[in-house]
């Protein structure tokens, strides 16, 4: 039987610790921005559903366009060198929001920055992905893996709510400006890395990136296992941004909130269930044939949105919420560590360019959707079709994730 992997082992590499501790404070400031538009939204009375809905498109919207590209130069260029510019590149645009937007009450002027972030952004999460392997042990990929994605989305979260904190207490401008000291804090931890890359063959022309993207598409409809993971991260996401765009609606209409921080709560606790879910998967991950974790996790996630839907009180919501973040992160934790072993490192950014491709793909149309449909039926019915949309989809994952269990862990030479 495979040993189990102590977190404290992965986080004992520095390297990786230092990947770790940049990107949970990215993620944490990046929500900022978002938390402070979504603030001045809430001050002029304005639709919290449809708005949010705007904002989450045109971050998302440079994935659909250019993730392909992205990948190509995480493949050509230095990854480490990507991950450093995009972060500086950030700096600056999130520093211009502020002097962008000069009527509180309109902030479509923003849209085009929030635009250019998600390129960046785009470039950024294929190298970031693709270098993990380089600074990692293979067995440590799945705990490594568990802890990026996991930290990152419980920052993200809890961002949410330190944001909201900070947007009651003391206005826009400073979000702002923290948003860009976590960028700059994230580039410096990842300049401090020590990364071995292998010598990588440059850009002759466009007709290598042509070429380098139909290898790396072809590669992937070659392998059912990458397919099946790469639609799973789809279905991730897609049930994510739904239910982050109906639990913000629904803060509004059925607890009647009127300022952001108790919303925050609600999305630090779904953080920390994604947390908590992720690591237990990090640890014992292994020990569980993958068409049973994750069948059972998206049937769990099913169920507690429905029931999330039901409830009236504010308390009875938030624990259930923790454990949809469970099931969550659970269902996301071993994703990009099984392509980790799938893929080789000359192919590796393209991968994760096409995974973002179709994660973003499957997410664009339905946030605008979500958001149209909040202003027309009840957020509670919404929330329970969303819930037994899910618990169908739950049959097509059962059915596909069973060549999963062909992703078998590493030897452990020994070890007990």
């Amino acid at each position: 039987m495979e040993r189990t992997v102590r977190i404290t082992e992965v986080l004992r590499n520095h390297n990786f610790l230092k990947l770790w501790i940049g990107q949970i404070v990215s993620a944490l400031g990046d929500r900022f921005h978002q938390m402070a538009l979504l603030g001045l939204i809430m001050k002029k009375g304005g639709n919290v559903g449809e708005e949010l809905s705007k904002i989450t498109f045109w971050s998302v919207l440079p994935f659909f366009l250019f993730s392909l590209f992205s990948g190509v130069l995480s493949d050509r260029w230095s990854r480490k060198s990507i991950l450093i510019g995009s972060d500086l590149a950030r700096v600056l645009l999130v520093c211009a929001i502020p002097w962008i937007i000069r009527d509180s009450t309109y902030i479509t002027p923003a849209y085009p920055v929030i635009f250019v972030i998600g390129i960046f952004t785009c470039l950024f999460s294929p190298a970031k992905f693709s270098i993990i392997p380089n600074i990692v042990e293979e067995r440590h990929l799945l705990a490594g893996n568990s802890l990026i994605s996991s930290s990152a989305l419980l920052s993200v979260l809890a961002g949410t709510a330190i944001g909201c904190i900070v947007f009651d207490s003391i206005g826009f401008k400073p979000s702002m400006y923290f948003d860009a000291f976590t960028y700059l804090f994230s580039a410096a931890t990842i300049w401090k890395l020590t990364v071995k890359e292998k010598e990588r063959p440059e850009i002759k022309g466009v007709a290598v990136v042509l070429s380098d993207i139909k290898e790396g598409m072809k590669y992937m409809y070659h392998d059912a296992r990458l397919m099946i993971l790469i639609s799973f991260g789809a279905i991730f996401w897609l049930v994510g941004i739904s239910f982050y765009v109906a639990i913000s609606d629904f803060a509004g209409k059925i607890w009647g909130f009127t300022s952001l921080t108790p919303l925050g709560l609600i999305f630090t606790l779904l953080g920390g269930g994604l947390l908590a879910g992720a690591v237990m998967v990090g640890k014992y991950g292994d020990w569980v044939k993958r068409s049973i974790l994750y069948t059972g996790s998206i049937w769990i996630m099913a169920c507690g949105i429905m029931a999330f839907a039901l409830v009236q009180s504010y308390m009875a919501a938030s624990c259930i919420i923790f454990f949809i973040g469970i099931a969550g992160g659970a269902f996301l934790a071993p994703i990009n560590a099984d392509i980790q072993k799938i893929v080789p490192d000359e192919l590796r950014g393209r991968t994760f360019a096409c995974k973002d491709i179709f994660v973003n793909a499957a997410m664009v149309t339905p946030v605008l959707l979500i958001g149209k449909l909040t202003t027309f039926i009840s957020v509670r019915s919404l929330m329970l079709s969303l819930g037994a949309g899910i618990f169908l989809i739950g049959i097509f994952v059962a059915l596909k994730s069973i060549k999963l269990n062909t992703i078998a862990p590493q030897p452990n030479n020994g070890e007990k």
